[in-house]
């Protein structure tokens, strides 16, 4: 498989007015991301914060022809961290939305005069509504929950605006109308998913554009010096095996997995999804999306289920026994709960996929490259689940070296609620690090 190609000139941002300290507990989180240009133009909540990415890349600072490693690029902040700072980057993502999102946040000074296109396309759009007739059943049920309906009609005018001008495969066209769909949707996000009951003020679809058009445009002509598209790659695929990454050619990795802790990134996502045509049914997205992605919920489990003995194979020895007993417990949890959920199926495909995403990470980084990895525990059932803990157990079987794990910030308060089972010893986020 072709390689990636680096090759470019370093360009460097200056970062120093957006690398102030903040809050401990506010590294793994998106908190901070609005105050930064081209991180804020599309945010995501599961998600760190660019002064984490900040901090881990100094140590490598001076480093000739340095390349950071996401294997959970999500939307990008890692690899823009990096091309800011004039380091290259290569990031991964399985996720349709967010691959493409990230690409779009790597910008070009060409984006100035495709923004201008976009502006213009989308306005048309919005001036000849589309019927609602254009979406399927499932996205039709779902995308009126979320929004007016006469801003959809418009919305879907813009959509099809974009296809009729050229533009519908543009990655900054497709970032800016998903961002126009965002603020137009009456829903709030409840936690990390769109609530349909709930309400917050929704901009008409024209303040929205006009909202968007401007940021963008700010911090495009705000910033003389970058070409981020140069320095940076989002590859859209599994971490799983990173064949596009030369060995022993990275010099950092900075990243943070899936929490095991049954948040579906697909849901999350639903109403862009839905929108943009990328699936048209519940099944739709466990077909194209889910099913790429780390098995961290149990509705992404259709085809897992049957392979247990398979992924328990694949975990390192030394943590069978810990993750059997986890297992146990899950599957007898499972048999007096209401709901049924298959948290017992969870535990072995998650660690197992984590072991390759890690070891394609040991085999591409240089000798004495770090690792930093953002990661959270989970309480599934109320069983505690030791994830930054077991992954150090991975990390010392792939061979890396001085592995430390240090707690980021309590965060058992969030989610031990009365609907919900919460673990005795408390909830985190930790920080762990490593070298090969």
């Amino acid at each position: 498989m072709k390689k990636v190609n680096h090759s470019y000139t370093a360009e460097i941002f200056d970062t120093s007015q957006y690398t102030k300290q903040i809050k401990k507990e506010n590294l793994p989180t998106n908190i901070t991301t609005s105050q930064h240009p081209f991180h804020r133009w599309f945010n995501f909540i599961a998600g760190f914060s660019p002064e984490f990415v900040h901090a881990c890349c100094a140590e490598i600072d001076g480093e000739v022809d340095a390349i950071l490693l996401d294997p959970f690029a999500g939307c990008a902040t890692a690899p823009l961290v990096a091309s800011q700072r004039g380091l290259r980057a290569i990031g991964f993502d399985a996720h349709p939305v967010f691959a493409r999102i990230g690409r779009a946040k790597l910008a070009s000074h060409l984006f100035l005069q495709e923004l201008d296109w976009i502006e213009k396309a989308i306005k048309e759009g919005l001036e000849n509504p589309k019927p609602l007739s254009l979406l399927a059943s499932a996205p039709l049920i779902f995308l009126s929950k979320l929004l007016p309906e006469d801003s959809l009609k418009m919305l879907i005018g813009a959509r099809e605006s974009l296809k009729k001008n050229n533009l519908f495969e543009s990655d900054l066209a497709f970032l800016v109308l998903s961002k126009i769909v965002e603020l137009c949707s009456h829903s709030q996000t409840d936690g990390i998913y769109k609530a349909p009951t709930s309400r917050k003020k929704a901009l008409s679809p024209f303040e929205a554009c006009n909202k968007v058009t401007e940021m963008i445009r700010t911090d495009l002509n705000s910033h003389s010096v970058f070409n981020y598209h140069q320095q940076a790659s989002i590859i859209f695929n599994s971490s799983e095996a990173m064949s596009e990454v030369e060995d022993e050619s990275i010099s950092i990795v900075v990243t943070s997995p899936p929490y095991l802790n049954n948040f579906d990134y697909a849901e999350m996502t639903r109403m862009l999804l839905y929108f943009w045509e990328i699936a048209t049914s519940w099944a739709d997205i466990t077909d194209k999306v889910r099913s790429k992605l780390i098995v961290n919920t149990t509705t992404a489990l259709r085809g897992h289920k049957a392979k247990q003995d398979m992924y328990r194979s694949n975990i390192p020895n030394q943590i069978h026994t810990h993750l059997d007993v986890i297992v146990e417990q899950l599957r007898e949890q499972r048999k007096i709960k209401t709901g049924k959920k298959e948290y017992d199926f969870l535990i072995y495909p998650y660690f197992s996929q984590m072991t390759r995403v890690l070891g394609e990470c040991y085999r591409s980084m240089k000798q004495n490259a770090p690792i930093h990895i953002m990661i959270a525990d989970s309480a599934l059932y109320g069983v505690h689940i030791s994830t930054p803990q077991i992954l150090e157990k991975i990390l010392d079987s792939l061979s890396f070296r001085n592995i430390k794990c240090s707690l980021v910030r309590q965060r058992g308060h969030r989610w031990i609620l009365a609907k919900r089972d919460g673990s005795e010893t408390g909830l985190g986020e930790y920080h762990i690090t490593a070298m090969k």
